[in-house]
């Protein structure tokens, strides 16, 4: 756990890293969070370990497109399912953006996520969810998402131990 000290409109104030990990761990389509912010040197940035929720898509529909099609499916059709989950989860940190700046009266929290495991029946998906509170280009966001992806992917995960 970390906590930053901030500043909004109304003055000083305290968040820690725990609140930010309740608030995602509400949400339906989110299985598992777990704050791994204290890996990072980053000054007032949050980052989570994540795992979407199975019931997030219909497997079933992809498991009889699967079996009619057998070994003649066409690689793009992965490359779809992959974009749906990368659309619907840009959406879902859209609105945990609003919802944060919302909360905390700060204009400037940028939220970003990168995919780094997708099991081999699709119904696995692990990212990780970044959460900055403060001005930072969206470049430099999706390059520390996409750094601290690849390091749980090679076996920092909590969900791999």
């Amino acid at each position: 756990m970390i906590e930053l000290k901030l500043k909004n409109r109304k003055g000083k104030f305290h968040v820690n890293s725990n609140e930010i990990k309740d608030i995602l761990g509400l949400r339906p389509d989110f299985e598992y969070v777990q704050d791994i912010s204290n890996t990072i040197n980053q000054k007032d940035i949050m980052v989570f370990d994540c795992q979407l929720s199975e019931d997030v898509f219909d497997m079933q529909d992809i498991e009889e497109l699967l079996e009619e099609a057998g070994d003649n499916i066409d690689e793009s059709y992965f490359d779809v399912l992959f974009e749906d989950v990368r659309a619907y989860l840009k959406d879902a940190t859209d609105e945990i953006e609003s919802e944060l700046q919302d909360l905390y009266l700060v204009e400037n929290i940028r939220c970003f996520f990168d995919v780094y495991n997708i099991n081999e029946d699709f119904d696995d998906f692990k990212f990780v969810f970044v959460v900055c509170f403060k001005d930072i280009k969206i470049s430099s966001l999706t390059n520390l998402a996409k750094i601290v992806s690849k390091r749980q992917l090679v076996g920092a995960s909590k969900f791999y131990s």
